[in-house]
């Protein structure tokens, strides 16, 4: 599972509380189909949300930060979280 995360505007962890509530708000108005992956989205979302120290990300990589056009994706391998900026995975342990 990967989640794109929009940064143009503002940073990873705000990207990733909006992604999460929309999720969720779609959840109750979607169909049998749609409802699994906003169930995905919820628990991406909310894992990376409960468990990433988003000051540090934010500091250590200024994509992060938000106002960028770089492709941030977050996605979930083998019960371990991973960011890609741009396709290539950070050096972070997550």
């Amino acid at each position: 599972m990967e989640i794109c995360l929009d940064l143009s505007k503002h940073c990873i962890e705000t990207e990733l509380r909006r992604q999460h509530e929309r999720a969720i708000s779609a959840y109750f108005k979607a169909g049998q189909d749609e409802k699994r992956q906003s169930e995905n989205i919820i628990e991406l979302a909310g894992l990376a949300l409960e468990t990433l120290d988003f000051s540090h990300l934010r500091s250590q990589y200024p994509a992060l930060a938000g106002g960028t056009d770089q492709r941030v994706a977050l996605s979930k391998d083998d019960e371990k979280l991973a960011i890609a900026i741009e396709g290539k995975k950070i050096d972070e342990t997550l």
